[in-house]
């Protein structure tokens, strides 16, 4: 979705002399657990080159994680298949977390026509993951997802707790993830503007020029990733064909017939973002018991005085004119049988700001800072006139950028 903003962005950002300004800590916080945060659609995480150069974490307002180390916490950016489905991205990230080969699962790959086995990781990218401290405790972690990234940490924590039994039941050498047991392993999930409940962006026949843009994207990735550019931003789609691994070279099946066949299924995020598709995650979804959820959500758009029509900020990233103004007056009653009443007109500039307030069907508490559960979401109060990529740091200011993510650790950290 907003990552349409960040190939526009690298481009205008490598042209210029972009240098990451280094801010003085004020004190050091220790954290008892690491943080693993993860992007959005079409993002990049530590395992690409386009990190060091602009960082997803920070963008134009300089390196956000960097400065969080600075102040004594463990934090890492995991890379998860920037396009891939949600539950793709959710074994790439058990795989980079336990240091392992990425196996979509028998069941999953024969059900959707890809290889079973992704990338091998040598190394974990969290080294403390599934370890136990002096005490004999789980290590844990505090996973942090920005937009289509908290659907994958939702999954990821569900599975990694409840397992997946048709995985399972499919045998041939299951994978620890899909065995579950290992909800133990998290602290706290924090999403940040995630489409838990979908995007009407993702509305095909509402905003053809979307689907247009997300295949000519799939187009230009095809032909670069199948070049030695590919390390500077990798699409991760081996397993469809699409590139061929790291290691194989650059011999990918660049096929048109290949790239309609992944938008038009299910194991793609495009799907996972429409409304459909989210509530079909959200009945396999699980809430853990024992983790604290935390949720951001928030707002961009004003209530024209004289019309009484929203029309997005003049502050909002002007490439969002794509798709915020078809939000603001979107007028279907439902979609696909889902109930679409007013309130999802009010959006960031691509997520309603209903849809990122929590899961339907899922319990849920307004932030209290003195009284904060396990097993539900504490949604924090909603944020005014921030864009959905304002919490990249795209054109944000680097100074409330940084407290912003100072208070989503010092937060996530409760009970630690």
């Amino acid at each position: 979705m907003k990552r349409i903003i960040s190939v526009i962005l690298c481009a205008a950002v490598m042209l210029c002399a972009f240098s990451v300004t280094s801010f003085a800590a004020d004190s050091k916080k220790d954290s008892a657990y690491p943080f693993v945060f993860v992007h959005g659609l079409m993002g990049w995480g530590d395992y690409q080159i386009i990190d060091s150069l602009v960082p997803y974490w920070g963008t134009t307002a300089g390196d956000v994680l960097g400065y969080l180390e600075k102040q004594g916490y463990d934090v890492c950016a995991a890379t998860v298949g920037g396009n891939s489905s949600a539950w793709d991205r959710a074994c790439e990230l058990y795989a980079q977390l336990a240091g392992t080969r990425v196996d979509y699962g028998k069941a999953h790959s024969e059900e959707h026509g890809h290889s079973r086995y992704g990338r091998t990781y040598a190394e974990p990218l969290c080294e403390s993951f599934g370890q136990r401290d002096e005490n004999g405790d789980i290590i844990k972690i505090n996973l942090v997802g920005h937009s289509m990234g908290g659907v994958t940490i939702r999954l990821f924590a569900s599975i990694l707790e409840h397992g997946a039994p048709e995985e399972v039941a499919a045998g041939d050498d299951v994978s620890d993830f899909f065995k579950g047991g290992k909800g133990e392993y998290i602290h706290s999930i924090t999403t940040l503007s995630a489409p838990h409940n979908g995007s009407l962006a993702a509305d095909k026949d509402n905003l053809p020029i979307i689907d247009l843009m997300v295949h000519c994207f799939y187009y230009i990735w095809g032909v670069l990733d199948n070049t030695p550019l590919r390390p500077l931003w990798d699409i991760q789609l081996e397993h469809f064909g699409f590139t061929d691994y790291p290691a194989d070279g650059f011999k990918g099946n660049f096929d048109l017939d290949l790239i309609e066949s992944m938008l038009n299924s299910k194991d793609c995020a495009y799907y996972d973002l429409t409304v459909k598709g989210a509530a079909e995650a959200n009945e396999r979804i699980k809430m853990l018991d024992d983790v604290y959820y935390y949720s951001y959500h928030s707002e961009c758009v004003f209530e024209g005085p004289i019309t009484g029509r929203l029309y997005p900020e003049l502050s909002m990233n002007p490439l969002f004119l794509l798709t915020s103004p078809n939000i603001c007056r979107y007028d279907r009653d439902e979609l696909f049988g889902i109930p679409i009443d007013e309130s999802w007109r009010v959006n960031d500039g691509i997520v309603s700001t209903n849809s990122a307030h929590h899961p339907d069907g899922e319990p849920y508490t307004d932030f209290d800072a003195s009284e904060v559960k396990t097993g539900v979401w504490n949604v924090m109060p909603l944020i005014e006139s921030m864009d959905h990529t304002d919490y990249m740091g795209v054109f944000h200011n680097p100074v409330k950028l940084r407290r912003f993510y100072l208070e989503v650790c010092e937060n996530a950290g409760f009970g630690a």
